[in-house]
């Protein structure tokens, strides 16, 4: 079988690298892709070549971490999955995904594939959220209603935090934050009231890092969940003034645990994820995508990719 996976040769250079696919293991399973997401403010800094980070970006590299899939077959080994059984799991954009059995998730029927996709991120947003551990009574203060802000939101809600506050420049957006919970979702030039007890940046931006250091009050914590791909974020007199605390987040905490919590909070209701998902494509069309958002002709929250009917890129 030939598996189909976009590389990334350099910056915004995408190749389709056709492969033929090895026997698999005892331990691992055959995924065949029914969708797949672009995470835009991870993996856009990656395509344009600007990427903030401590080391340097390499190229030829893999693109994408999200997947739901059909499972196909798997090895003598693997018990816990079966032919025809829907998973989610991370092999980026690829046609299909060979993995260790540990690695992929099976998803309820209950649950839709862009709910599923989620997952993954809602994971990351968990992470931050468990070590900042808000009350319930505690004022929260989100800035940015990309993607990890509008999930930042869901996930304090479903935790039981009541107090959720959103700023955000997109008017679309803040209906979107509304929806999934958050109490108010304003303009940050608009009057946004002091002393928020927990605070989290999503947004990538020192401007809003710097608002949310005014925001919160006098020993309040600060949680990064953005990982500052677009601009250094600067400690401001505030940050000393009012002994805030800080902290950084990356990654999920455990995947599959997450998942089965994550799972039967989604199930059987309507929570509106769905709507993060604003621009919808195909497969095929995935390096037109990549370059449209490079040249800022759409600006989507999180792009979910039709890998069906199957067919080769």
């Amino acid at each position: 079988m030939k598996r189909h996976s976009l590389l990334l040769v350099a910056p915004r250079h995408l190749e389709w690298v056709e492969e033929e696919l090895p026997p698999l293991r005892p331990e691992e399973v055959l995924v065949r892709t029914a969708v797949g997401s672009i995470s835009v403010g991870s993996e856009l800094p990656l395509y344009r070549g600007d990427v903030r980070s401590g080391r340097e970006a390499g190229y030829p590299r893999m693109t994408g971490y999200e997947n739901v899939g059909i499972v196909l077959a798997h090895g003598d080994d693997v018990s816990s999955v079966h032919p025809g059984q829907r998973v989610f799991a991370s092999y980026g954009h690829r046609t299909h995904g060979v993995l260790p059995e540990g690695k992929v998730v099976s998803v309820p029927d209950r649950v839709s594939d862009q709910v599923a996709l989620l997952a993954i991120l809602s994971c990351d947003v968990a992470k931050g959220i468990r070590k900042v551990a808000p009350g319930p009574e505690e004022r929260v203060l989100v800035a940015g209603a990309g993607a990890i802000g509008l999930l930042t939101v869901f996930v304090l809600r479903a935790y039981g935090t009541g107090n959720v506050d959103v700023i955000e420049p997109l008017a679309d957006r803040r209906v979107l934050a509304a929806k999934l919970g958050a109490r108010s979702a304003v303009d940050p030039e608009a009057s946004v009231p002091d002393g928020h007890a927990v605070a989290f940046e999503c947004s990538g931006r020192d401007g809003a890092f710097w608002l949310l250091q005014r925001k919160l009050g006098t020993g309040g914590r600060l949680c990064v969940l953005s990982d500052g791909n677009l601009e250094p974020l600067v400690l401001r007199p505030e940050f000393h003034e009012k002994e805030l605390s800080i902290f950084a987040s990356s990654d999920g905490w455990d995947y599959r645990q997450h998942a089965r919590w994550y799972f039967d909070v989604v199930r059987d209701v309507y929570t509106g994820l769905e709507d993060i998902f604003d621009l919808h494509t195909t497969v095929k069309d995935l390096p037109h995508i990549f370059e449209a958002m490079a040249q800022e002709e759409t600006r989507p929250i999180k792009v979910l990719i039709d890998y069906e009917p199957p067919a080769r890129p």
